[in-house]
């Protein structure tokens, strides 16, 4: 940078003249001098130099903070409980059964009989041929789909080749499936999902509820402990609560409680019906200032009928008054 200075008045304010070579005229004395100048090539606009790319600086990426672990005491007992007998199933159910069975073997508790495995006295009658189920189509099915190991007998019965007749394999294979049939109800209560899983059809299970007794008493029981256990949910959910978790960009970060609020009413109806009661069901009272007026349903609906019959009887009386006399 140079400063400009007159060469007579030494004064530094001058302006530049559009002149060839360029000059100078001071502010001051109105004297012209001339002034020292460098020549700066530009480039064109096409001719420009690239300029490196600005660099880019890289950001570190965030950690993702760590999953956070619950545990499993926050749950509660009854959530614990629930959790791990929907996740055994049925096949948790029947190995929980073939232990208590060996127990009770073991240690001698002849109270304790074995549920769900033992065969029924009608199925052992049914092995010895004593049950005629000649016109059942169970029997047609068995004997269309097996016929390569049956032969025919004089009497009318079909034997396999070790002489046993085929009424004895269907009561061993009813003995099968029985099991796994009840196990798959008890945890479902629904009779199409533990046929599907014991690969029997509704009308043979119908056909063997309607014929045993003890087998219908086990289906009472099963279907017992599928209301239990849908009870056991309710009251889990209604006291425990649902743990939901909570995500924050695909990340979960915590957890939090829920509680349904219509749940725990339905149920406190259900278990306290004098505290809380079904709207429309418990007393009316009336408050006629010195007395309270206490009804019931049947008495309430008397009320209503006198009403109804003096309400008639008005509208008769009326339209007596407004009717022209004769």
């Amino acid at each position: 940078m140079t400063i400009l200075e007159c060469p007579q008045c030494f004064s530094n304010r001058a302006a530049i003249l559009d002149t060839k070579p360029p000059s100078a005229r001071c502010v001051d004395c109105k004297a012209t001098y001339s002034i020292r100048y460098t020549r700066v090539e530009q480039p064109q606009n096409g001719d420009l130099p690239e300029q490196p790319p600005p660099k880019k600086r890289k950001k570190k990426k965030a950690e993702p903070p760590e999953p956070h672990q619950i545990d499993p005491r926050d749950f509660g007992a009854l959530t614990n409980f629930i959790n791990e007998a929907l996740q055994a199933g049925p096949e948790g159910l029947r190995k929980t059964q073939r232990k208590a069975n060996n127990f009770a073997r073991k240690l001698g508790l002849t109270y304790l009989e074995p549920q769900w495995f033992a065969s029924t006295p009608w199925l052992l009658q049914w092995a010895s041929g004593d049950i005629d189920t000649s016109g059942c189509t169970h029997r047609q099915l068995a004997l269309a789909g097996s016929s390569h190991l049956y032969r025919d007998a004089p009497n009318g019965s079909s034997d396999n080749r070790c002489e046993q007749r085929d009424s004895r394999l269907r009561a061993r294979a009813a003995t099968r499936w029985r099991a796994r049939w009840l196990t798959h109800f008890a945890m479902s209560a629904s009779k199409a999902f533990a046929c599907r899983n014991a690969n029997v059809s509704e009308h043979t299970a119908d056909f063997h509820i309607k014929n045993d007794p003890d087998f219908a008493a086990m289906v009472e029981a099963a279907k017992a402990h599928a209301i239990d256990l849908l009870h056991t949910r309710m009251m889990q959910r209604s006291l425990e609560g649902d743990i939901e978790p909570i995500y924050w960009q695909g990340i979960e970060v915590g957890h939090v409680r829920k509680f349904d609020s219509r749940l725990q009413i339905e149920m406190a109806r259900a278990h306290m019906p004098d505290k809380f009661k079904t709207p429309g069901t418990g007393q009316i009272n009336v408050d006629t200032g010195d007395k309270i007026l206490v009804m019931t349903e049947e008495t309430r609906a008397k009320l209503i009928e006198r009403r109804r019959e003096k309400l008639l009887e008005f509208k008769a009386a009326r339209e007596a008054r407004e009717s022209p006399a004769e």
